[in-house]
Formats: C-alpha cells, structure tokens, sequence
C-alpha cells in the first residue's frame, strides 16, 4: 500500500507541473481595461485573452486595481496573472456571465476554462465572487462560480484568493491532469468542488467555506496535502478511487455560515461519498468510470470541534443511496480528533452492497460524551442522532480492522465504545476505550462475524439473564440484565420477542453486571408481545398506531401524496415531497383548524419520529396560514420545522407571493421529541423550540404581512413521517 501511494505522487507531480506557456504577456490595461471597481471591464479582460491566445498563447496580467467583470473566459495556453493588489470582481448584472453548458445556470462562473488545454490562473491577487445572487438559481439565491474548470486538460490554479463566490469558489468537471496549490478560499458555498476528475494535485491550499471545503466525486489518482480546511458543512465529501489525503488540518465552527441554512457547526471531517453507476441528474462521466469507492488513504490528519470526524454512509438513511456502487478499502491513519460529537466513526452500508474494508490505524478521538442509551430511544439512525455507541458505529462491513485506536469522552457517557451490525470480521489491536462502572457493555454486535483481539480469536464466557424489563411505546424497548460469573470474553444474550428471534453478543469484563438494551423496536401494533430470555418472560402491550381517520374540528389536506391519521389528541402525517419548501414552494400534507389563530396567541405541538427517520430535508412542524387549503397562493404563510439532520429552522412568505422564501436555523441537530411553538403578537410571528416543553430556544421572529384577522393553524409534513401530540392552540 505504502509503495503504492509514493508512485501515485510521483505520478502527480510530474503529470501536473507543466511549463508555464511561451509567448506574449498582454497587460488588461492595453486594451482598454480601467481597474477603477466601476466600470465594466469584461470586453478588455477578453480581448487580452483572444489576442494573446491568437499568438499562440502567453499571460494575461492584472496589474493592481480592482476590475468588475462579468465571465472571463480562457483560451488554451493562456495563463491569466492577477498581481498582488489586484481583484477581479464579479459584476452583479447577471447578463454579463457566461455558461459552460447552453441552457445550464448551473454552470455560470466569473472565470471560465471550458474545453481548452494547458491553462492556469495563477498569482497574488483576489477573485471576488462579490456575493452574487441569482433569484432564479439553486435556492433561489446561488449565482456564478467564481471560477470554473470543465472539460479541460493539463490546468493549474496557483496563489490566488478567492472571496465571496455566489456558489462555489473553485468547479472542476471532466478534467484531467489539474495541479491546485496554494488557493485561499474565503466566503461562498463549496471551497473546490470537483467531479469526473483524473490525475490531479490539491495541495497548501486554506479553505474557509459556507458548505464543503472538499466536495465532489469520481476522482482518479488525486492527491489532497499540506491543506488547512473550516467548514459550516463538511470539510470533506467525496468519493474515488487512488486517492491520498495527507497532512491536513480540520476545524470547527464554521467562520463563514452556511448559505442556506446560516449554521455554523462543522458535521463530518471526512464524508465519503458512494459513486452512482451514472451521475446525478443522468449526466454522463467523460474522464472517469463509475465504479467503487477504493484505495483511499487518510492520514497524519488533526481534527477540532467536528461532529462527526469519519462518516462513511450508502444505506438507505443516507440521501445519495440510490444505485450507488460500493465501498471497497479505505484506511484512516495518524488521526486525532478532539471536541468530536455523539457519533463520531459512523459507518452503514446496506446489507446487500456491504463495505469491503475499513481500517483504523493509531487513531484518537475524544468526544464530548454526555449521553445514555435512554438517549438513544426514538432517535434516527444517522450520525445526526444519538446512536448506540459512543465511538464506533458500523453496520454491514465485511471487515472493520481497529488498530492502536483510542477512544475517550469530555462527560460521562454510558453508551458502548463500539456496537456493530452484521459486521464480517471485527480486529481489534490495542484498541483501548473509556468507561464508567455502570457503563454499557464495551463492544455490542448483532448478527453473525468473527472477532479477533491482538491477533487471537476472542475468548468466550457464559452469562446469565437474571431479569428483564420491557417499556411500550413506538419504538419499544427491552433491556436484560445479565451477570457474568467467569472470566472476560462476549456473552452470547439471545432473546424471543413474539415471533422473532434477536441474539446480541456483548463484551463482559470478569465477573460484570450488566444491562444490555435492545432498543427502537417496532413490533406489529395493536396487540399483547410475550418477550422471553433467560427462563424470564415479560408481556408487553403495544400502543394502538394512530390509525383512525382525521376528524373534526380538524381538516386534512394535501397537494404532494400524503397520509395524514388521528387518535384523540395524536396525529400522524407522512408525505412525499420532491423539493424543498423554499426553493420551490408549497408541498405539504396538514392537518389544521381553519381560522383559530387571533391577533395574540400561540400554536404548540410535541413532534415524535415514528419512522426512525433520518433524512436532511424531512422537515414537520407548525404551520400557520389564511389559508392552509390554498397552498402556493394564500398569505400570510410561515412554517416552523424540525428536521433529523438540519435543526429546526423558522420560514416564511415575506413578499406574498405564496411562498417561502426567507429563514433563520437554530444551529443543531434535532433530537426526538421537540416541542415547536409558533408566537402572534399583530404581524409579528415569533417561533421557539424546546426539547422539554419547558425551556424555550427563539429560532427567529419575523413581521409577516398580509395576516389575516384570524389564521388557520396546524401541523404538516413536507417529505418523510412525523407524530404530533398535544397541540394547543392558545389565545
């Protein structure tokens, strides 16, 4: 492996270090460029490049001074030069940019190298995004790139800064032997987003970006080193194959927000992404072949305050599962991780398509701890929720090998240090983990897998059930308490609970006490569940589902497919929506009161994940409205919304129109229940979160024109299940 990745950068370095071009250097200001930040110097900027790239190529030089622009475009051999002390500004007037696909918005940028070959954009200097908005863009609000690679051959970008892109700094698509050195990204959505890419080099480069540092996918024999990453997303995510992340530095919170959601907080170090067999929205690769995510190295990486430092995740909880292709190798060492969150090594892969190999080699992490396996019950299986282990977390591996690993917590924290499902083979070498004398079991594994410790087969010891415990509810919950009278090995606990069958094996020290939790079950509904382990047996009534039909006083409507049911003051709504709200607009399945919400008064409402529900864009919540029935068209519109995996954000309509198309995001996660509380006091709308319907957290307020005299109220769902209890409607 090692004699493997010393090639793959030789490789590199001689692939990407062409010789700058021969030829003529052509100052902007010859050609009439003005460099004042007021007039408009596109036309002049071009007519360098066509006129040096007319003679066979050269540089294009910036001097200092600051030129609004709309897209510069390069030509082959053309290395466009900003000094220090000059900046190339993005014009707001979004007719003056240029795309590398007709009809694509998509792909609008400030610098644009479409095409060409043996370009670069290189020196002190600064390319300004200017924050360029575009209404019709993605969220209604990304503009250009600030600078776009496509298509292109033998490229370079050296030294310069990019600040302020109205999407992201740095796209690279279909291109082969790029070297990125040095670049200082400030500011915008991604840092350097990069996809069907061969042959390529990021190295010394600082990136402080509103979304992901690092993106992309299907990369090819790309090296990333000597870097300085800080996100409000992820600081990196993506996926390929000979791949080598060396010498890096990751750190939280994020100093520029996210541009979506206005959060701060850093979610994963490394996020590997899964490659499709096609490419999103059903383009087609030109450079690189879809295949497994393979022989990828992490190494001598320090990670700081990020929630979830190694996230490898294609099962169905993640939003990219679909056709994916697979994970093969990949191996994390020298990585330390301090403040990391509640799950900080999460691995899930579905059982059909399981991950080959993941190795852990001298790895430190130490988590803010803090949590319990009554934690865990109701949450969703995502590294966004609070999951069974306090350090590793894997379903479905063929072989997870840990090595020299180290895992600690800041605050008490009772989970295991591990728990693994269906996992082939589990080695661990020198694997040490922090705990407390009423800690759960160090390691818990469900289904079958071999377990080696320091090169030997783990030892086994007998243990008994001596009682148990069951609590109803949607999810239920069993816990045995087993005692181990030999010496240290995995106990085997099986249990019967109805028809079905579970055995968990779990490690005991010698002569432990332990509970052992087999939590988020979700039998069938609606009868009497006999739960028998260890000569014990314990019968539990499930609780009837919601079930009956939405009945009066309150309405149900929706327009994307939905369900909405009622039991007495509990509700449940599922649906289908395809868009996000704000982007698109009104999709929504709801349950409401016409006309109940006055001048002053208040909306309440417990919300449950009943499905055990994970997905980033799973928004439910309150809903107020003239008129819920009229979606897309009625004022006086705002919704407050929680999410598994982006918090709970406030949205309203503030122009009118029918939409939502303004927000404000409590900066976490959304750990189940959360009580949400909508506000009316006049026109202005106030809304607060709890997570124990006592102490309240302000999302935001906004005044909300157009409210009606008295407004409907009520619950919805927008994509995905939620249960609501106790909503209360205040005067």
């Amino acid at each position: 492996m090692k004699a493997r990745f010393v090639l793959l950068i030789a490789l590199l370095s001689s692939a990407a270090a062409w010789a700058e071009p021969p030829g003529q250097s052509c100052n902007v200001r010859d050609f009439g460029a003005r460099g004042d930040g007021v007039a408009l110097d596109t036309q002049a900027i071009n007519r360098a490049i066509e006129k040096c790239g007319i003679a066979g190529g050269g540089t294009v030089y910036l001097p200092p001074g600051t030129y609004l622009s709309g897209t510069v475009r390069l030509r082959d051999n053309i290395t466009l030069w900003l000094d220090s002390g000059a900046t190339l500004r993005g014009t707001r007037d979004l007719s003056q940019y240029q795309t590398a696909v007709d009809g694509q918005a998509w792909y609008l940028a400030l610098v644009l190298a479409s095409g060409v070959h043996h370009v670069a954009v290189a020196g002190r200097g600064i390319i300004d995004g200017n924050k360029v908005r575009n209404p019709k863009g993605e969220e209604r609000m990304r503009g250009p790139h600030a600078l776009l690679i496509y298509n292109v051959r033998d490229g370079s970008v050296r030294d310069v800064s990019i600040q302020d892109a109205g999407n992201y700094a740095l796209i690279v698509r279909s291109s082969e032997r790029l070297n990125i050195d040095g670049i200082t990204v400030r500011g915008g959505w991604d840092g350097i987003n990069m996809h069907d890419t061969r042959n390529a080099t990021i190295a010394n480069c600082r990136i402080s970006s509103g979304d992901d540092s690092l993106a992309g996918a299907y990369w090819e024999n790309v090296t990333v080193s000597n870097c300085i990453l800080n996100s409000s997303a992820n600081a990196i995510r993506a996926g390929g194959r000979n791949v080598l992340f060396n010498n890096l530095v990751i750190y939280g919170p994020g100093e520029f927000p996210a541009g979506t959601s206005q959060r701060h907080r850093l979610e994963a170090g490394f996020q590997i992404l899964p490659h499709r067999a096609s490419s999103p929205n059903g383009g087609e690769n030109r450079v690189v072949a879809p295949g497994p995510i393979d022989n990828m190295m992490i190494s001598n990486v320090t990670m700081v305050n990020v929630g979830t430092p190694i996230y490898i995740a294609y099962s169905s909880d993640a939003s990219y599962s679909a056709n994916n292709l697979g994970v093969g190798r990949i191996t994390f060492q020298n990585v330390t991780a301090r403040g990391a969150g509640l799950v900080p090594v999460y691995i899930s892969a579905p059982p059909e398509n399981p991950a080959e190999a993941i190795v852990l080699n001298h790895v430190r992490i130490t988590t803010i701890g803090g949590a319990t396996e009554d934690d865990v019950q109701g949450q969703g299986f995502s590294p966004f929720s609070i999951l069974q282990a306090y350090g590793i977390y894997g379903r479905n591996v063929r072989s997870l090998e840990l090595s020299d690993v180290r895992i600690d917590y800041a605050r008490k924290d009772l989970r295991s240090a591990i728990f693994g499902e269906n996992i082939g083979a589990l080695e661990l070498n020198r694997f040490r983990a922090q705990r407390d004398a009423d800690s759960a079991p160090d390691i818990q594994l469900a289904g079958p897998g071999e377990v080696l410790i320091d090169g030997k087969p783990a030892d086994s010891t007998n243990a008994r059930v001596i009682d148990l415990d069951a609590v109803a509810g949607e999810p239920a919950r069993v816990t045995a308490t087993v005692e181990n009278s030999g010496s240290a090995g995995f106990a085997n606990i099986a249990m019967e609970i109805g028809s079905e069958n579970i055995s968990r094996r779990v490690w005991l020290a010698e002569r432990q006490l332990a509970k052992v939790s087999f939590l988020n079950l979700r039998p069938k509904a609606g009868r009497s569940l006999v739960i028998k382990a260890g000569g014990h047996v314990k019968e539990l009534t499930i609780a009837n589902a919601l079930e009956g039909p939405v009945a009066e006083p309150f309405k149900f409507v929706q327009n994307t497919p939905s369900e909405g049911r009622q039991s007495g003051t509990g509700f449940y709504l599922k649906a289908a929506g395809d868009f996000p709200l704000q982007q698109y607009g009104d999709q929504y399945g709801a349950i409401y009161r016409p006309r109940v919400l006055g001048r002053h008064g208040s909306v309440i409402v417990k919300v449950g994940n009943p499905e055990l529900r994970s997905n980033w864009v799973g928004r439910a919540g309150l809903i107020v409205r003239n008129d819920i029935a009229k979606p897309g068209e009625s004022k006086g519109y705002a919704i407050l919304a929680c999410s598994p995996a982006a918090g709970v954000s406030f949205e309203w309509d503030s122009d009118g129109n029918g939409v939502l198309d303004e927000h404000t995001n409590f900066d976490g996660y959304t750990l189940w229940p959360q009580w949400l509380k909508l506000e009316r006091d006049g026109d202005r709308l106030s809304g607060f979160s709890s997570a124990d319907g006592k102490q309240w957290t302000k999302i935001g307020e906004t005044h909300l024109a157009g409210m009606a005299e008295m407004m409907d109220a009520g619950i919805f769902a927008y994509r995905d299940s939620a249960k609501f209890m106790d909503f209360k409607i205040n005067d």
